[in-house]
């Protein structure tokens, strides 16, 4: 077999460290990443390898030149523009004729390919992922196989509650040249998004190959800083070239350690180094080649590269300095704090936590450093879901953070796209809609303001207009906090994609806004946005006449302006009498309101319209389900041959109807652009109401009912992949379906469905049966299951 280094990649997330230097060729233990990619390809057999190199690819090729000094043959092709990992890869078509191993220049493994070259050549086999389990599988593509190792589901970078396995793809992959004919030259193509769901898709021959040994993505600063500690701790099976002076203390040739000092392992210090009397080096550190650390100075848990100074009396704690960068006397670094290259630091400066330095920096002696050039953002999984960022209004989202999240969106996009924009009626909502725009128009992009509109308005606008997405901020009561939203919609009023949160999170984190010139910047203008051309066209998907017979009397809470002159207008134009709920509303007195009023159907809008509770003149209570962030998915509301089908909640006081939905024509809803629309909901229960001659509660008579109950069970959060994986192991046999999480399919439609919570360290365990026994011993025997699980 034939291999390929993809060696392209840019590093951002690990900024100042990789602005001089690609991501490659960052150093572990003082030789490059890509080096011990190298080493395991000729280990294993393969000696004719292709580089794929594009972001600082002559640094790559000085240093390995054509390969001779390690025993192989190296072949270099300039993925330039960037072509993505498969199509980087269909650059080097030509040479590879023959089956070929894939690994990433920026990862460490010590896997055994041999192995997964005898499992890829066993059987007709197209594509062999290698896969490794991990606890945190989020970062990852995350792969579903079957017994024999077909993949039947990949998730790539899934939320928590998409996390069904804990077995990720390592970027290692076997192939043969027929994966060439899913591509065309000079394409961007990624095996992960583009790829491989279209070989799963037409059900090709791909296969994952679970491997022991060590892996680790060097993609961010803890898990670089990582590799270097597990190198020293022996966890890699590689040869370091290096003499162990004591257990776990390396050194290369030539050190120099004066009396005086003190050592204590693991550490490594290298080629040339120089540690002078009274210094102390503590475990894991590492001293790079031709480093100097001055008297009486304290190192630990701090990663030297090349060239280093460091003066007297300096403390350096769980740093990472890069080569030729100077430390004058008496300075502190402390944990998490960058130092790029060549920088230098003034006598007794004093660096903070996580502060971060960029290279060819010179600071002034005496200075404190509490802010940085490229602040950290940590967490980056959480500032969006799906497609939403929310938190406490001006403590969480501040306008501050509103800037720089819109100017990490803008970067996604094209110069000069457009981006509609809008927000709900509070006065913060429109400061923020202000301040997000600001952001847009520095990374020159165009926008459309919307004037004080409904979400559901905004959505429709959304379609109608000729823009790449739209942005919607509202403020919302929660638990007595201002809670503030920004929602982030596609082109068709859909949330946006996880692949496209994650691009937004990775250019935030990494602070790589486009700046663009002032000549560039983004203008602003009046979007188009028209109310009644809303209820208009809602009202031409409804069969009017048909709603305007029953003449319906309806009871409606009180809402925000002008949502409420939209309900109104949209009521009304159906023909329907209204009599209003000004108070809150509460649900006994919604009841007792039912019964004074002699009304058809109650209509209590929640969150300014995005969802609703239905009352009919019996008591009963129907809650909707929306589309994002709900306690039900909709996806498991079991829908008979009619419109709805209610579920009878385990507390037994409310149903739960699923989206009104069209019969279906070709595959489609005719009106797409309302399926999850309060309003149209609401207007297709009336129509159906009024086409069945029959009250609310009649509708539902002849269905079944459903009982549904869930219940929730604690799952650590490094425990989730490998729990959700043992369940589908261990109930092999029965019907299932991978969704966002797992679903079991009973007789007579019975089903449970396990998915894990977005924020909390728990699983949620649905289960739905003709009778709550059943429903309930379904849920129990599943927990039983789980917590089991936890104790192997």
């Amino acid at each position: 077999m034939k291999g390929v280094i993809l060696a392209g990649g840019k590093g951002t997330r690990l900024r100042p460290l990789t602005c001089n230097l690609p991501k490659p060729m960052l150093p572990l233990l003082n030789k490059p990443v890509m080096e011990y990619s190298l080493e395991l390809l000729k280990q294993h057999g393969i000696e004719e390898i292709a580089v794929t190199v594009q972001y600082m690819g002559n640094a790559i090729q000085n240093y390995f030149g054509d390969g001779s000094k390690w025993g192989v043959k190296l072949h270099y092709f300039e993925d330039s523009p960037p072509l993505g990992t498969a199509g980087s890869v269909k650059q080097a078509e030509a040479f590879l004729d023959e089956p070929f191993v894939v690994i990433s220049g920026d990862a460490l493994t010590d896997f055994q390919l041999s192995r997964g070259m005898d499992f890829h050549r066993s059987e007709e086999r197209l594509v062999t992922i290698f896969l490794k389990e991990v606890s945190h599988p989020l970062d990852f593509g995350l792969a579903v196989t079957e017994e024999d190792g077909r993949i039947v589901k990949y998730i790539e970078k899934p939320g928590w509650n998409e996390v069904v396995s804990n077995t990720v793809n390592t970027g290692i992959y076997i192939m043969n040249p027929e994966i060439f004919s899913y591509m065309e030259r000079h394409m961007f193509y990624d095996f992960s998004h583009d790829i491989f769901p279209r070989l799963l898709g037409e059900k090709k021959n791909i296969y994952g190959y679970l491997s022991e040994g060590y892996w680790l993505d060097i993609g961010t600063f803890p898990q670089y800083r990582q590799a270097h500690f597990d190198l020293l701790m022996k966890k890699v099976n590689v040869q370091l070239p290096f003499t162990e002076v004591l257990p776990m203390v390396w050194m290369g040739a030539d050190v120099t350690i004066e009396d005086g000092t003190k050592i204590q392992g693991p550490l490594l210090i290298g080629d040339g180094a120089v540690v002078k009397s009274g210094a102390l080096i503590e475990p894991y550190s590492i001293i790079g080649k031709n480093n100097i650390i001055g008297e009486n100075t304290h190192v630990q848990k701090t990663i030297l590269w090349n060239d280093v100074y460091v003066g007297k009396q300096c403390e350096l704690t769980g740093t990472t300095i890069a080569s030729g960068t100077v430390i004058e006397d008496g300075s502190t670094l402390f944990e998490k704090s960058i130092v790029a290259d060549h920088c230098k630091l003034g006598k007794n400066t004093v660096v903070k936590a996580k502060i971060k330095i960029a290279p060819g920096k010179v600071i002034e002696g005496s200075s404190v450093l509490s802010s940085s050039l490229m602040s950290e953002q940590e967490n980056a999984l959480s500032l969006l879901q799906r497609g939403t960022a929310a938190g406490r209004a001006n403590l969480d989202i501040t306008p501050e953070f509103i800037v720089k999240l819109a100017a990490a969106y803008g970067s996604i996009f094209p110069l000069h796209s457009s981006i509609l924009i809008g927000g709900d009626w509070n006065p913060y909502s429109q400061l923020m809609k202000q301040a997000f725009m600001s952001g847009l128009h520095a990374a020159g992009i165009h926008t459309m303001e919307c004037q004080p509109v409904s979400d559901s308005c905004f959505r429709y606008t959304a379609l109608m207009e000729d823009v790449v997405g739209g942005v919607f901020l509202s403020v919302l009561q929660h638990e007595d906090e201002e809670k503030m939203v920004v929602r982030f919609y596609d082109q068709d009023g859909y949330p946006i994609s996880v692949r496209m949160e994650k691009e937004i999170e990775s250019i935030y984190m990494s602070e790589l806004y486009r700046h663009v010139n002032v000549t560039s910047i983004g203008i602003n203008a009046e979007a188009n946005i028209s109310e009644e051309q809303y209820v208009y066209s809602l009202l031409q998907s409804l069969n009017r006449s048909l709603i305007r017979n029953e003449k319906f009397h309806l009871l409606v809470n009180k809402t925000e302006n002008p949502f409420h002159n939209m309900v109104l207008s949209f009521l009304q134009l159906l023909g329907c009498s209204l009599t209003w709920v000004y108070s809150q509303a509460h649900e006994s007195h919604v009841k007792s309101l039912m019964q004074s009023s002699k009304a058809d159907v109650g209509i209590i809008f929640h969150e300014q319209g995005r969802m609703f509770e239905l009352y009919d003149s019996f008591g009963n209570v129907y809650k909707s389900i929306g589309q994002e962030n709900v306690a039900i998915p909709d996806i498991l509301l079991h829908q008979g041959e009619g419109v709805l089908y209610p579920l009878l909640l385990k507390h037994g006081a409310s149903y739960v109807i699923c989206s009104v939905k069209e019969e279906r024509q070709e595959g489609e809803f005719k009106h797409k652009r309302f399926e999850h629309d309060s309003l149209y909901r609401i207007g297709k229960l009336l129509e159906l109401i009024a086409s069945r001659k029959q009250p609310l509660h009649g509708v539902f008579e002849p269905y079944p009912q459903c009982y549904l109950f869930w219940d929730e069970v604690v799952c650590p959060w490094g425990e989730k992949g490998r729990v959700m994986r043992m369940l589908l192991a261990d109930m092999q046999n029965q019907e299932m379906e991978v969704m966002d999480g797992i679903r079991f399919q009973y007789e007579n439609g019975d089903w449970s469905y396990i998915v894990s919570d977005l924020s909390q360290p728990k699983l949620i365990v649905y289960s739905q049966s003709s009778t709550p026994e059943a429903a309930k011993e379904k849920n129990t025997h599943l927990i039983e299951k789980i917590r089991q699980y936890q104790k192997v």
